[in-house]
């Protein structure tokens, strides 16, 4: 039994790790550009450079631009050729389009969102509720559907220790986002008031409807960690 319930997590893992994204770039003016991810040089197809099926996780990312400068394109050797405008290691999360655009500057700028995911924009100023209860912020980041958040809870829970439950979790938490209730679900799985609070201040930074983290406060016993819990929101507002 407990070797079907680790091959269940395992292969749920497998299902998050290896999630494939997408990575585009772009240039202002139709610069032409040239990009290095992990060693691999890609030129442009017309303007953009997208990279479909790209696996998550860290990625180096270098972008060059054509003009005169001292970095090449081969990533060494100085003298004419493209200017080296990005370099850094870039995460991807599982199922997420990123796309960085270079201004007319040399300027880049990041963003991000999720390919399967959406935004309700009937009201810019209020949180959105889809047909299938998943939670949207203003960003059009989504929350962790149900069925898949299920599946989490019983990986979690098929754990022995508490330790490795709380492992776990903040691995599953790192590359998704949830709503308040699902994190004050996820902590009902625990039988530690330390473990609680732990994972309730690490999930905050990724969970869509902050306004309603109150709820929270309902898995925990001790009016101390409630109050701890209030105290870290408060600076990281």
């Amino acid at each position: 039994m407990k070797k079907t319930f680790t091959l269940v997590t395992a292969l749920f893992f497998s299902a998050i790790l290896f999630a494939q994204s997408k990575l585009s770039i772009s240039a202002s003016g139709n610069a032409d550009i040239r990009v290095m991810v992990d060693g691999v040089k890609y030129t442009a197809n017309g303007r953009d450079i997208v990279i479909n099926n790209l696996k998550n996780g860290n990625h180096t990312v270098k972008i060059f631009r054509a003009g005169n400068d001292r970095n090449r394109y081969n990533g060494n050797n100085r003298g004419n050729g493209y200017q080296l405008v990005y370099n850094n290691n870039l995460f991807v999360k599982p199922q997420y389009h990123v796309d960085i655009a270079i201004n007319r500057f040399g300027k880049a700028f990041v963003d991000e969102q999720m390919i399967s995911g959406g935004y309700n924009n009937e009201d810019d100023d209020d949180w959105g509720v889809d047909n299938n209860d998943q939670y949207y912020d203003r960003g059009g980041t989504r929350a962790m559907d149900n069925n898949s958040f299920q599946q989490l809870k019983k990986s979690i829970a098929n754990e022995s220790y508490e330790s490795t439950k709380l492992k776990v979790s903040k691995q599953f938490v790192s590359v998704n986002y949830f709503n308040a209730t699902q994190v004050k679900e996820l902590l009902a799985l625990f039988s530690y008031e330390d473990s609680k609070l732990e994972l309730a201040k690490y999930a905050y930074d990724y969970t869509v409807d902050k306004g309603n983290y109150f709820v929270v406060n309902e898995a925990f016993s001790y009016s101390s960690s409630k109050e701890s819990l209030m105290d870290y929101i408060k600076n990281r507002q």
